[in-house]
């Protein structure tokens, strides 16, 4: 069966066909930290480099990072497993534990869920985060949009995620959090009451945007005495997109499995070089985070002037209505400003934006602003209930 995953990262192959350098283009579609990777991480890997180190194989188990990792959040080396990005680590937990058994993915959500639990001979069962909704599709949409399921703003609660964690009694349950493409941060308390609504179950919490947040918190607090797996990506904070670095945290006992059916070497060297040297670069990642929250600010109150309706937001990206959003996906693109229709997330009337520069947010606005005094179709004034 064919993914449904489709990503904010560049599309080489639709790139060559537009006749677009890479290097030309703004990627608004991409939730990573602009302002990276940190000097200092670039000379790290710059200085390393050799012939010698190329042709040198890596630490399969990536240890001197994993005991970087564990002490950064108070855990051993052995509840930290170092993967190719977060994406390959979700692959890796449904092929483990996703085989003929039935998943709860709280939704609308990355897609990259789904489609594991799927290839790994699973059963995902979308339920529904507060705030939202499930709506039926449009009779005009693609095929691969019909078949796929929909969401709008709506007035599902956590009282009515809870009763379906409880009906659904699932195996496994992913959640992103904060949520990607939505933006909304869930409390600690907050998923800690979903959790007492499916405490049997195996809990995947996907952190990748947390630092991105004013007020970050983990439920790596949590891996050690209830069992749940915590995914962190270093991709996006630390902007190392071209090299792949995530992690996850679990319980010892959930590691050696993993490892047993985690293919060797999947972490180079060079990423396991970057990645040490990010981790001493806290400061660096507070500061472009904070600098990244207002310029969200500065981004929806360009757009809100243009007549647009951004929806609210805790990190660097954030959603926008705008009733048909492959259509001003391609508008822009001439402009090369590429933006994330949402069709894959089951959102096909809503962009996904993240902030970038000044300069670049500005020149964006700018685009926006033409295709508006053009009569480009304005956005539906939807919010979430």
């Amino acid at each position: 069966m064919p993914t449904t995953s489709i990503h904010g990262t560049p599309d080489y192959a639709e790139l060559d066909a537009l006749g677009l350098d890479p290097a030309e283009v703004i990627y608004f579609s991409s939730n990573i930290n602009p302002y990276g990777p940190p000097p200092s991480v670039v000379e790290a890997v710059q200085d390393a480099i050799s012939r010698s180190f190329l042709a040198r194989y890596p630490d399969s188990r990536s240890q001197r990072l994993r005991e970087k990792i564990g002490a950064y959040h108070g855990l051993p080396p052995n509840a930290v497993l170092v993967g190719n990005g977060t994406a390959d680590l979700i692959w890796l937990l449904a092929h483990a534990y996703g085989n003929q058994r039935q998943a709860a993915i709280l939704s609308p959500t990355f897609s990259e869920y789904a489609d594991g639990v799927i290839m790994a001979g699973g059963h995902p069962n979308h339920l529904i985060l507060p705030g939202w909704q499930r709506i039926s599709g449009n009779n005009r949409a693609s095929f691969e949009q019909r078949r796929i399921q929909q969401f709008a703003p709506g007035r599902t609660t956590l009282d009515h995620t809870r009763q379906a964690l409880e009906s659904a009694a699932p195996w496994l349950v992913f959640i992103c959090n904060p949520n990607n493409p939505t933006g909304e941060y869930l409390s600690p308390g907050a998923l800690r009451y979903l959790w007492e609504g499916a405490s049997g179950a195996l809990w995947i919490v996907d952190e990748a945007y947390a630092e991105f947040t004013e007020d970050p918190w983990s439920a790596a607090q949590w891996v050690m005495d209830r069992g749940w797996i915590v995914l962190r990506s270093m991709t996006k904070d630390f902007a190392l997109g071209g090299l792949r670095l995530g992690y996850l945290l679990a319980d010892p006992s959930i590691i050696e499995r993993l490892q047993a059916v985690q293919p060797p070497w999947s972490v180079n060297g060079v990423a396991q070089l970057a990645g040490l040297a990010a981790m001493d670069e806290m400061t660096w990642r507070e500061e472009t985070t904070a600098r990244l929250r207002k310029e969200v600010w500065n981004l929806q109150e360009g757009l809100r002037a243009c007549g647009y309706a951004p929806l609210p937001t805790t990190v660097n990206y954030f959603l926008v209505p705008v009733g048909n959003a492959q259509s001003l996906r391609d508008r822009l693109m001439p402009s090369r400003l590429f933006v994330r229709d949402c069709a894959s997330f089951g959102l096909p009337e809503h962009i996904r934006i993240a902030a970038r520069p000044p300069h670049e947010n500005a020149r964006f606005l700018e685009a926006i602003a033409r295709l508006s005094a053009d009569n480009a179709p304005h956005l539906e004034q939807r919010h979430i209930q």
